[in-house]
Order: C-alpha cells, then sequence, then structure tokens
C-alpha cells in the first residue's frame, strides 16, 4: 500500500492554502486512536487518502493512470480550497493510530448543530472499527458540549455508508439534488445516547 511505502516526505502541493491555525482543545478524543490538527507537511497524505476513496469511482473510463491522476489531484485542490472557505471554524483533523497517519476528520464544532465535514479511512484502516469508535467518540462529545445535532451529508448511491451511519444511530432528514442525503443524529435518539 502506498502509505507504508512512502519513507521520505514528498514536497508539498504547489499552490495550496494550507489549514487554518487554531489552538485549544481538539473537539473529539477516543481511546482507539489519537488526532491532530493537519498541517501544510499533511497535504500529501491527504491527496492520497482522497485518491485512495476515489479511484474507484473512475476506473471504469478506462483512462491512462497519469490523466486519471491529474482528474483526481484537481479534484482535490478544489475540494481543499472548498473546505477551508465554506468551514472556516472547523477542525481539520489527521486521524492517528500507533503514531501514524490513518485517516482524516474534518468536524466543524463551533455551532450548536455540529457538521462532520468528511471522514475518511485508509484502505488497511477501514472495516476494523476504527470508523465506529472515531463516531462514537464525536457523538460522545458532541452530547458533552450541548451540541443539538451532529449532522452529515452521504453520496445517495453509498448505501454501505448510510448503513454505517444507520447503525450509528444518524436517520435520512433530506435529499439534495437527488446526488446527497443529509443525515442527522440527535443526543438521546439511540439507546446508548452515545
Amino acid at each position: 500500500m502506498f502509505f507504508r511505502r512512502l519513507a521520505i516526505p514528498l514536497p508539498d502541493p504547489p499552490g495550496l492554502p494550507d489549514f487554518p491555525a487554531r489552538h485549544g482543545d481538539l473537539p473529539v478524543r477516543t481511546q482507539s486512536a489519537a488526532f491532530r490538527r493537519a498541517t501544510r507537511n499533511d497535504l500529501t497524505f491527504l491527496r492520497e487518502l482522497y485518491h485512495s476513496f476515489r479511484i474507484g469511482e473512475f476506473a471504469s473510463l478506462g483512462w491512462p493512470a497519469e490523466q486519471l491522476r491529474t482528474l483526481l489531484d484537481h479534484q482535490f485542490d478544489l475540494q481543499h480550497r472548498g473546505y477551508l472557505t465554506m468551514f472556516p471554524q472547523a477542525d481539520f483533523l489527521l486521524i492517528l493510530r500507533e503514531n501514524a497517519p490513518a485517516g482524516r476528520l474534518y468536524l466543524d464544532a463551533s455551532q450548536a448543530r455540529w457538521r462532520i465535514i468528511d471522514i475518511a479511512l485508509t484502505a488497511e484502516r477501514r472495516g476494523a472499527g476504527l470508523g465506529s469508535a472515531v463516531m462514537q467518540a464525536i457523538k460522545r462529545h458532541a452530547q458533552t458540549a450541548a451540541a443539538t445535532a451532529v449532522v452529515l451529508h452521504v453520496a445517495c448511491e453509498n448505501h454501505g455508508a448510510q448503513r454505517f451511519y444507520r447503525r450509528l444511530g444518524f436517520r435520512e432528514v433530506a435529499r439534495q439534488d437527488q446526488t446527497c442525503a443529509r443525515m442527522e443524529w440527535t443526543p438521546g435518539s439511540d439507546a446508548d445516547g452515545a
């Protein structure tokens, strides 16, 4: 896997803005993983993570690898800029396991309704319970902080992710342009409350 082979950090992607400087406590903690705020030095990892969960969507195009990589690089750049612009108060976190990056969690906990902007794990960390542990931790911390809800968006065709979130107590509350479902969890809405 790419993440194990990368021995020397690659140079930062040119032209991308850095993450906002944040100080103080992180909005979430769990025993299953550590978190730290992302920095410009993490952009290469985050770009490769993005590639790992988007490549399957485009494999059927039959494009040469270089052309496909250019497309995904461009999409990552647009997403990065868009997230920083749309969510200036968000915490852009790396999920760490055994002191190594295992994923990303972009979370805006600046309002009463917490928003999970994005959560993604490396391929080798998917399906092993880490995502559930992170999501349960978000719910616990949201409840402790008296948040009124935790909201997220998931692609309508991503039925696996929708099942995952439903198992964690999220319910669909709206659809946007038949491409994206908004899901929400509210404190006290599931049996364990966490």
